[in-house]
């Protein structure tokens, strides 16, 4: 993909293309995470009946990690759990 290619993947998804390119180049020095990835097992239902597109929440971590659900409370637990 050329550079116009990745800016336009970007701007689809609202991402700063200085802000990729940083992230690419610190891959690049083979960077690694200050604390090992824990995993937790979250159950959410895929359709939630009667939820429109204005009831859908996203949370949105630094590194760029995107949570989209429905209900507050599993957002929240699953928030907890990603960071504990």
């Amino acid at each position: 993909m050329d550079v116009r290619g990745l800016k336009s993947r970007c701007a689809c998804e609202r991402i700063n293309y200085a802000t990729f390119a940083g992230w690419v180049a610190k891959a690049g020095r083979g960077a690694v995470a200050k604390r090992p990835v824990q995993f937790a097992e979250v159950r959410m239902p895929f359709v939630v009946p009667g939820a429109g597109a204005d009831e859908r929440l996203e949370v949105r971590f630094p590194d760029g990690t995107t949570l989209r659900g429905t209900r507050v409370t599993e957002l929240v637990a699953l928030v907890r759990a990603l960071r504990a």
